[in-house]
Order: C-alpha cells, then sequence, then structure tokens
C-alpha cells in the first residue's frame, strides 16, 4: 500500500507530538516507563563494573561476592522502586469554565490501589500541550487506600480544545541509584473560553455570602408606601411615616427590567488578530451578562443560542471557543439567524452586532463593536 502525502502528514504530526512529550530516550523504547541514572547511580554503577573487572583479573572469592551484592543492591533497587509507583492511579479534574491567559486550577488526584503495599517518595509532575512538564506535588508516604490530591495553577495563552502531557510519577526509592519514571497517558481534553475582558470580568463579583445570593440595588424611584412585611429589608423603613402612624411602614422602588442581550457575531474575514478580538469581545458579552443575572441570546452565520441557564451560556461559549473564520460573502436577507437576531433587536429595542470586518445595513438601537 503506497504511501499518500495525507498520511504522511498525519504521520509528521503524530510523530512530532510524540516528540514533544517524550523526555527521555528510553520512551521511545518503552512508553509506559523510562529509567534514567543518577550521579549517584553513575557512580555506583563504575564501582560495580571496576570490582566485577577486578574479580576476572585475581579470581579471589571476596571480589566476587562484593560483586554479587552491589549487582543485587540494583535489582533489589529496580523491584522496590517499581512497587511505589505501579498501584498508584491517576485522575485529573478540571473546572467547568476554563478561560485564556487566566489562571486555571487544575486538580490532580493519586489513589493508592493496591490493599497491603504502602508507596513512598514519589514525585507528581503533569503539563498542558505546548508548555513544560513541572512538579506539582510529593508523596512522602501513600498508604493503601488512601487519595491526595493536588492543584496546580496554569494558563492557556490560546482558545480552542486543549490537550494535556502525560502524568510522570517519578521515584528514587530506595538507594537513590536510579529515578524510574512511570507514565500515565492523558487521553482527555478541554475547551478553553475565549479570554473576557474587562466589561465580563465585572460580572465575577456579583455574588456575596456562603450562599452566593446576588445584591440587587434598590431602584432610584419611590413609587409607594406600603405596611412592613415579615421578610422586608429593614433599610427600607420609612422612620417618620412610621412614627406618625404606629406601625412599621417600607418604601417601595421602582425596579429595572434586565432585558435579554442579543449578540449576534459575525464570523467572517480573515484569520489573525482582529478575528480573534472580535470573538473575545463577544464571549466578553455573553459571559458578563450571564453573571449580571441577565439573559443572553448568541447569534451566528448558521447558528443560534436563544436558551436560558448556564448549561446555554457554556454552550455558546464553547462555540466562539472554536469558531474559525469563513470565506465568502453572505447575504444577511437570506439568512434565518440574522433575521431571527433582527427580530430580537426590534423587540427588546436594542442588540449588539460584533465583527472583524465591514457590517451590513444594521436595525436602529444597534450597538456596533468592530474589533
Amino acid at each position: 500500500m503506497k504511501a499518500t502525502p495525507s498520511r504522511l502528514r498525519t504521520l509528521a504530526v503524530r510523530l512530532r507530538r510524540r516528540a514533544n512529550d517524550v523526555e527521555t530516550w528510553t520512551e521511545w523504547i518503552y512508553p509506559h516507563r523510562s529509567l534514567r541514572l543518577t550521579r549517584e547511580g553513575w557512580l555506583f554503577l563504575v564501582v560495580t563494573i571496576a570490582i566485577g573487572l577486578a574479580a576476572l583479573n585475581t579470581g579471589h572469592n571476596l571480589f566476587y561476592l562484593v560483586f554479587a551484592m552491589l549487582v543485587s543492591l540494583i535489582v533489589v533497587s529496580g523491584l522496590l522502586s517499581e512497587r511505589a509507583v505501579r498501584h498508584l492511579r491517576v485522575e485529573r479534574r478540571v473546572p467547568a469554565e476554563m478561560f485564556a491567559r487566566s489562571a486555571v486550577p487544575l486538580e490532580l488526584r493519586v489513589r493508592n490501589v493496591s490493599r497491603k503495599r504502602a508507596s513512598y517518595a514519589v514525585e507528581i509532575r503533569e503539563g498542558v500541550a505546548g508548555q513544560p512538564r513541572r512538579r506539582v506535588g510529593f508523596l512522602d508516604r501513600l498508604d493503601p487506600g488512601v487519595e491526595r490530591s493536588f492543584v496546580s495553577l496554569w494558563s492557556f495563552p490560546r482558545r480552542g480544545r486543549q490537550s494535556f502531557r502525560s502524568v510522570h510519577l517519578v521515584t528514587r526509592f530506595p538507594f537513590g541509584l536510579f529515578e524510574k519514571t512511570r507514565i500515565v497517558p492523558a487521553g482527555e481534553s478541554c475547551v478553553v473560553f475565549p479570554a473576557v475582558e474587562g466589561e465580563g470580568r465585572r460580572g465575577l463579583s456579583c455574588e456575596a455570602g456562603a450562599n452566593a445570593f446576588r445584591k440587587h440595588r434598590l431602584g432610584e424611584e419611590v413609587i409607594g408606601l406600603r405596611r412592613k412585611l415579615p421578610d422586608d429589608d429593614p433599610r427600607r423603613i420609612h422612620w417618620r411615616v412610621s412614627a406618625r402612624i404606629g406601625e412599621w411602614m417600607v418604601t417601595e422602588h421602582a425596579q429595572t427590567l434586565d432585558r435579554p442581550v442579543a449578540v449576534f457575531f459575525d464570523s467572517r474575514g480573515p484569520a489573525g488578530e482582529g478575528f480573534e478580538a472580535a470573538v473575545e469581545r463577544a464571549a466578553s458579552l455573553v459571559w458578563g451578562a450571564s453573571r449580571d443575572g441577565r439573559g443572553v441570546r448568541l447569534f451566528s452565520w448558521g447558528r443560534s443560542f436563544r436558551d436560558e441557564g448556564l448549561v446555554a451560556v457554556r454552550a455558546a461559549l464553547t462555540f466562539l471557543a472554536e469558531v474559525q473564520p469563513t470565506s465568502g460573502e453572505r447575504q444577511p436577507a437570506g439568512d434565518r439567524e440574522f433575521r431571527e437576531w433582527r427580530r430580537e433587536v426590534e423587540r427588546y429595542g436594542g442588540g449588539v452586532f460584533v465583527t472583524a470586518g465591514k457590517p451590513p445595513d444594521l436595525p436602529p438601537g444597534t450597538i456596533l463593536r468592530v474589533a
């Protein structure tokens, strides 16, 4: 079977990813374990070889006995180090929302599934694609059936679907002669949302208290008075009227109605900084409106997200995380999603159109955001 250019390119991509993931040459031979001699191990190996050569040249039994003892220490070191990392199970947990260029906490849970044997002196190393692997924790002792968690902060430079690097369980137990690494492959991936700007981040501080109740500001206009109910805020008591009447009276304020935010993202145009800025602007509007407790509806060419709730917001952000620029001219008058967005703008008296190129004819009351 002949190798087509597409298959050769796929093979080259796989080899490049594999080369970025491996750290020692032994991983190419056996991808599940890696072994490296430490400085003390090299010295120990040189002494062992020297004593072995002396035993062959002289034929003294004492040299053979010492040589056999040193070799047995190497064998015992390999067996005990394998016992330290064999029964460890690793689970990675990621947050539901991850934004580009923002610190993201990643949790690694390490559990000893052995029933009798404890693990000693194991170092945990992990990494994400495109970034070097680093140490995130150390297990001095992990008893059978015990689980321990390690949290590390990472930052993804760009949006989109990102992959993780394999987790390395490294130990020098028991003598420090060899550094054995158990390689745990990482098959999962995650979706990194576009970076949100200041207008989207301001909504992160809208929650307060242990139960995360949102504090609403009272309206500016007083429209009347009424008797106080048991669940009314004492700050709304009108003291002069209450003293004159002889019972508690509270003020009624006009509340501003939060109307849904209709956002249309124009995915036309070439790829580049302008397109990425438009994606981040749209994501900031969607995320900021949802954190402020307002409904948000996202429209684009061929896609629309009109449902309410956190699940719909995450679906819209996932679309913005994976969207790619489209080429060709769109006819706004013939696009169903564009017509639906225009109806939303006319119904609620305004909307937002985010684009990185030339916008079409927009309805009155539209806020144009050009990246």
